[in-house]
């Protein structure tokens, strides 16, 4: 929970600073938001981290802060989710939906539609995730996993809705700080070593907490008003990994696609309808439950495409 409440004040401190840098230079910031409460109805299908097809109450806060001087900008977003679920089936309250992520990109425009850039992608989590219906194992927690990518590269904008990022040599480091899931190899991290001593089983090296990746990277980046109050925000990354990696199946390609789509309906001031779409493939992640953390059974690779989608309809206010 202290994690949680470090990561708000942190992200309230990036807000409050972006709004004073507009107020002192009107002209080349531009800043723009969303926070919503909805009611969800939310499915699951091979979803690493995760879930129960139920109801379910989400809170969403999205933060533009973009900023322009001649042929240099800035663009910075955070993306927040956190939703609970109440099902029939259990009378506690669930977590069903849980992101962090923030972006910034700095662009210097060299022509008409081309740049140099670099682009900071951090994701991660605000809480500890479960396999449910049980509630002691956990499969997932703030920065396990959590994600950074260094991708510096070449943007190609020829509208001011859609951009493409070409980085031929992006940085991605993965984490995952918790302890028994860094050992069983969770996210793509390299699990703990065992041998036979004195015929027990007895772990000789821990788990890594982290894993360092290099490799080509591709965002594809929509966001524009498609009608009347109705717009539309996509983002696709794609990261090929160069060097060799245990982790991925042979028979998989070590490729990891992340596919957030998000569409907001604006009925007036304070009410809108969302439907938020993300797909994965992350084939370095492992299905995780009570047995594999206890070494009972190998965790198995989980080289299915993750879905999850959720629609919600409640209060919101844009600005």
């Amino acid at each position: 929970m202290k994690k949680s409440f470090i990561i708000i004040a942190v992200l309230f401190a990036f807000s409050a600073a972006s709004a004073q840098n507009a107020a002192d230079t009107t002209s080349k910031w531009k800043r723009s938001g969303l926070v919503s409460l909805t009611f969800n109805q939310t499915s699951f299908s091979n979803w690493t981290a995760g879930g129960e097809n139920s109801y379910a109450f989400t809170a969403v806060g999205k933060y533009f802060a973009d900023y322009t001087s001649g042929n240099f900008s800035v663009n910075n977003s955070i993306n927040l989710k956190y939703g609970v679920v109440k099902s029939e089936s259990y009378e506690n309250l669930r977590k069903n939906e849980d992101l962090i992520e923030l972006i910034s990109q700095f662009n210097q425009k060299f022509s008409k539609n081309w740049s140099a850039s670099g682009q900071l992608n951090f994701t991660s989590q605000f809480a500890n995730g479960y396999n449910y219906p049980d509630e002691e194992t956990v499969v997932s927690s703030f920065l396990a996993p959590g994600y950074l990518n260094i991708a510096p590269g070449l943007l190609y904008k020829p509208v001011d809705f859609f951009s493409i990022l070409i980085s031929p040599a992006t940085m991605r480091t993965i984490f995952v700080t918790d302890q028994k899931l860094a050992d069983v190899g969770a996210y793509g991290v390299d699990p703990a070593e065992y041998e036979i001593i004195e015929g027990d089983t007895t772990k000789v090296a821990d788990g890594k907490k982290t894993k360092v990746k290099l490799g080509g990277f591709v965002e594809f980046y929509f966001k524009k008003d498609l009608f009347a109050n109705v717009n539309l925000e996509s983002r696709l990354n794609l990261f090929y990994n160069y060097l060799e990696d245990n982790s991925i199946p042979d028979d998989s390609m070590p490729l990891d696609m992340n596919w957030q789509t998000f569409v907001n309906l604006k009925v007036n001031e304070w009410l809108s309808a969302n439907v938020f779409v993300h797909l994965a493939y992350m084939p370095g992640d492992v299905f995780i439950d009570s047995e594999v953390l206890s070494g009972v059974v190998t965790p198995e690779p989980n080289d299915k495409l993750q879905v999850m989608q959720t629609f919600g309809i409640g209060l919101a206010y844009n600005f």
